[in-house]
C-alpha cells in the first residue's frame, strides 16, 4: 500500500487507505452516510459521525496526496447529493446538449463505481470533469452524433478512453463496448432522431467502422477475424472456448468464449462468434490462443506525450 492517508479526523482511531485507490465518493446528507469506491468496487459504506469522517477533510487529503476528485453532484427531487469522481478512473462519458433550464445530462463510466448518471448537471460541472480527465493523461476519443451516440435521444457527444476498453461486440443492432471495471455501453450508429434513413447495409458498415476505429485506438485487443460481425476481445478474461455447429444456419460454425462465474454473476454472458466455414473458425481460434500466449492482454497503446 502506498500514499496512505487517514480518512478520519481521529488520531486515536485512524483508518488508513491508499489515496490513489479511491475512484469515487458518494455522500448521503440526510442519512449522514458515505460510500467510498475503489478500483474493484465499494471500499466502505459508513456512517460518517461514527467513523469521524468529514467529507471536506477527506477530499483535501486526497487532493494533497495527488488524487483530486471532481464534484459532479446528483440532483433529484430538490435534493443535492454530493458525488465526487477521480478523473483518472473515468472510462467514458456520454452527454446531452444544454437544455432550456440550463442543465445537461451526463453518464460517465467510473472504475469501481460503474455508471455515474446525472440528469441535472451544470455545463460548468461537465466541462470541468472532461478537462480534468484529459489532464490526467487520458487521450479521450470524441465521437459526435452524426457518427455514433449512446443512451440519449438528444446526444451532444460521446467520449471514450480507448485504453479502458476491454471488449467490443457488434450484436447486429448496436456496438457494445465493455470498459474496465465500469460496465458496458451500447452505442448506436443510426440517426438519434430518425430523420435520416439508413439501409441495413449502411448500418452494418457504420458499426464495423466504429468498432474498428475504437479497437485501432486501443491497439491491444484481439480481433476475431472471419466472424460474421465485428468482435474484439481480451482473451485472458475467458475461462474456456467452446465450438458448436448448427447445420440449419447460414453461419453454422459457432464459437463461444466463456467467462468465469462469480458469486454475484453465476451465469455470465459468453461472447459468441459465428463463421461461414469451419476453417475460418479454426483460424480465428488459433489467433486467439496465439494472442493470449504471446503478449500481456488488455495493454493499450502507450499514451502520447502531452505538450504543455
Amino acid at each position: 500500500m502506498k500514499n496512505l492517508i487517514n480518512i478520519t479526523t481521529s488520531h486515536d482511531n485512524p483508518t488508513f487507505i491508499d489515496a490513489h485507490s479511491v475512484t469515487g465518493i458518494h455522500v448521503f446528507p440526510e442519512k449522514g452516510e458515505m460510500a467510498i469506491f475503489g478500483e474493484n468496487g465499494l471500499l466502505y459504506a459508513l456512517e460518517m459521525k461514527g467513523w469521524n469522517i468529514d467529507a471536506d477533510d477527506l477530499l483535501q487529503k486526497l487532493a494533497g496526496a495527488g488524487n483530486p476528485l471532481i464534484a459532479l453532484p446528483l440532483r433529484h427531487g430538490g435534493t443535492e447529493y454530493p458525488h465526487f469522481i477521480a478523473p483518472h478512473a473515468v472510462t467514458f462519458a456520454t452527454i446531452t446538449p444544454v437544455s432550456q433550464d440550463g442543465t445537461q445530462g451526463i453518464i460517465a463510466g467510473v472504475r469501481g463505481v460503474g455508471w455515474e448518471e446525472n440528469y441535472e448537471a451544470t455545463p460548468a460541472e461537465v466541462t470541468t470533469l472532461l478537462e480534468a480527465v484529459r489532464k490526467s493523461g487520458k487521450e479521450l476519443m470524441e465521437i459526435l452524433p452524426d457518427e455514433a451516440h449512446a443512451r440519449w435521444s438528444r446526444p451532444a457527444a460521446l467520449y471514450i478512453d480507448p485504453a479502458s476498453v476491454q471488449e467490443i461486440r457488434d450484436d447486429g443492432g448496436q456496438v457494445n463496448v465493455v470498459f474496465k471495471a465500469s460496465g458496458s455501453l451500447d452505442v448506436q450508429v443510426n440517426d438519434p432522431e430518425y430523420k435520416i434513413s439508413m439501409t441495413r447495409a449502411e448500418e452494418e458498415s457504420a458499426r464495423l467502422a466504429l468498432a474498428a476505429k475504437i479497437a485501432d485506438a486501443h491497439g491491444g485487443l484481439t480481433h476475431i477475424a472471419g466472424a460474421s460481425r465485428a468482435i474484439y476481445v481480451t482473451p485472458d478474461v475467458f475461462t474456456s472456448i467452446r465450438f458448436h455447429t448448427n447445420e440449419k444456419s447460414e453461419n453454422k460454425y459457432g464459437m463461444s468464449l466463456e467467462r468465469p462465474k462469480t458469486p454475484t454473476n453465476p451465469y455470465p454472458e459468453a461472447v459468441r462468434a459465428y463463421f461461414n466455414t469451419a476453417a475460418a473458425r479454426e483460424n480465428s481460434f488459433n489467433e486467439i490462443v496465439a494472442a493470449a500466449q504471446s503478449k500481456p492482454q488488455g495493454a493499450a497503446k502507450p499514451a502520447k506525450p502531452r505538450t504543455p
